[in-house]
């Protein structure tokens, strides 16, 4: 065994660390990198399913014959797509990382094998903006929520599956066998990046031993997403694919404590692009997108403003039944649309700031520690993310006959909004305490009094949030 293993293996808390839950992650890390051809059949399998799924309802006009088999496959398309893979996808991001984006996700899978084949091209200047995956999300969540996509064949075939084509693209224009789209452009991939830092696994990078490692050397890892494994420290942009560990006996999946990547970060890592993702992407368009649109207020201030719209002179027509249908409290129309559109964007708006006015104050104003102080609702946001998905399996359950009353939510609300704010909680303290700064015993209460009020906040709109309608 080489002499950097057994060093490694010395040394408790290290990558190679023996026996116990180490060991036997290290053994799952190695065999994912054994296993590669394993991982690339069941990627093309899950392929094939995700394209039947995705492609057989939009041919139910094509085969009338065969119209209630494929009537069938849509409403499972819809149970698996929104009711399964979408809130178990989000969980599974927070408690364990991106194995999913890794191992098995359709896009990132097609994107790879395009690149391999296409024309390696560089990748521009514009694609490496770090705020565009959550732009692009952001766009999809407003299309998704207030055109009611997810009830909609046409309207899932047009999210998902341009999804696809553009990774597809980003594949054949750019990269040599590398996973451009799931690095820089992926509008999920953006979100699962944040959640990811809550997760308790991570592949761990032994410094000391990569220096030390016996020559001749291997080489280079092939990262899917382009990191630099010799500095790998942050779970954000890691896929886990598992292609590097046991790399030069240094790279191995560890655990960490659930959010300690949150606790201990440091200013100079703050993105303020990325906290203000966190405010007014994350919790304040997602709420209002999945909720707001059930209020009775959503309605009446829709109403008065598509009648704003009609007096001024709009012209009021009906788009294509593919790209929006009416739902409730949203008229077929494109006024009631761009109205509906500017509803759910004030009402994100303004959670947003509320859930930002009191980490400010928590910060002493302090526009840098506000938006550190922002990644530790990060548990919190993530599991209302999760909530919200759960909302449309409600829905479903409801319509396959299962009886789900209010309070059956609003239980479900309280149990897992309970651990997000006790997560969120633990992370504000560890921030908090460890700020860099001298600040009394009062000073610090107050400080701690306003990061509460923030979580008070946020959970107590998550839990009374209006219930999508069961129809």
């Amino acid at each position: 065994m080489a002499r950097s293993t057994l060093a490694s293996m010395a040394r408790a808390g290290k990558p190679g660390a023996a026996g116990g839950w180490d060991a036997r992650l290290r053994r799952v890390g190695d065999t994912l990198q054994r296993g590669q051809t394993a991982i690339r059949i069941a990627q093309w399998l899950f392929v094939a399913i995700y394209l039947t799924l995705l492609l057989a309802p939009a041919l139910a006009p094509l085969w009338p014959a065969h119209e209630q088999m494929l009537a069938r496959v849509a409403l499972m398309a819809e149970i698996l797509f929104w009711g399964v893979w979408w809130p178990l996808v989000i969980l599974s991001m927070m408690l364990v990382g991106q194995f999913w984006c890794g191992l098995l996700c359709p896009d990132g899978t097609l994107t790879e094998f395009a690149s391999r084949r296409g024309l390696a091209r560089k990748i521009p200047a514009w694609m490496r903006r770090g705020a565009l995956p959550i732009v692009l999300f952001a766009m999809i969540v407003s299309y998704e929520h207030i055109a009611g996509s997810r009830h909609s064949h046409g309207g899932t075939l047009l999210v998902l599956g341009s999804m696809s084509l553009a990774a597809l693209a980003t594949g054949l224009l750019y990269g040599r066998g590398k996973r451009v789209w799931c690095r820089y452009v992926c509008p999920t991939g953006g979100v699962f990046s944040l959640l990811a830092r809550c997760a308790a696994l991570h592949f761990k990078v032994d410094r000391e031993a990569w220096d030390s490692a016996l020559r001749p050397v291997p080489r280079a890892v092939d990262c899917p997403p382009l990191l630099d494994v010799r500095r790998l420290i942050s779970n954000e942009k890691c896929n886990m694919c598992g292609r590097c560990s046991g790399h030069r006996d240094a790279v191995a999946l560890s655990r960490r404590p659930p959010g300690h990547e949150i606790a201990t970060l440091r200013r100079e890592e703050v993105r303020l692009w990325e906290a203000a993702g966190i405010l007014f992407v994350l919790i304040g368009l997602f709420y209002a997108g999945v909720h707001w649109p059930a209020s009775v207020w959503f309605g009446r201030l829709n109403a008065s403003a598509a009648g704003a719209l009609a007096r001024l002179g709009a012209a009021d027509t009906v788009p294509p039944w593919w790209l929006f249908e009416a739902r409730p409290g949203i008229a077929a129309s494109w006024s009631a649309l761009f109205s509906a559109c500017a509803s759910v964007l004030a009402m994100a708006l303004a959670l947003g700031a509320a859930v930002a006015l009191p980490l400010f104050a928590a910060a002493r104003g302090q526009l840098i520690e506000a938006g550190r102080l922002v990644y530790g609702l990060l548990p919190l946001a993530g599991l209302g993310l999760f909530l919200g998905a759960l909302e449309h399996s409600f829905v479903l359950l409801r319509g396959a006959g299962i009886t789900l009353e209010a309070m059956h939510v609003y239980g479900v609300r309280a149990v897992v909004l309970t651990a997000g704010v006790g997560w969120s909680s633990w992370l504000g303290i560890r921030l908090l305490s460890h700020d860099g700064t001298r600040r009394g015993r009062w000073m610090r209460g107050v400080s701690f009094a306003c990061y509460g009020m923030a979580i008070l906040l946020l959970a107590s709109a998550y839990q009374w949030a209006p219930i999508t309608p069961m129809a």
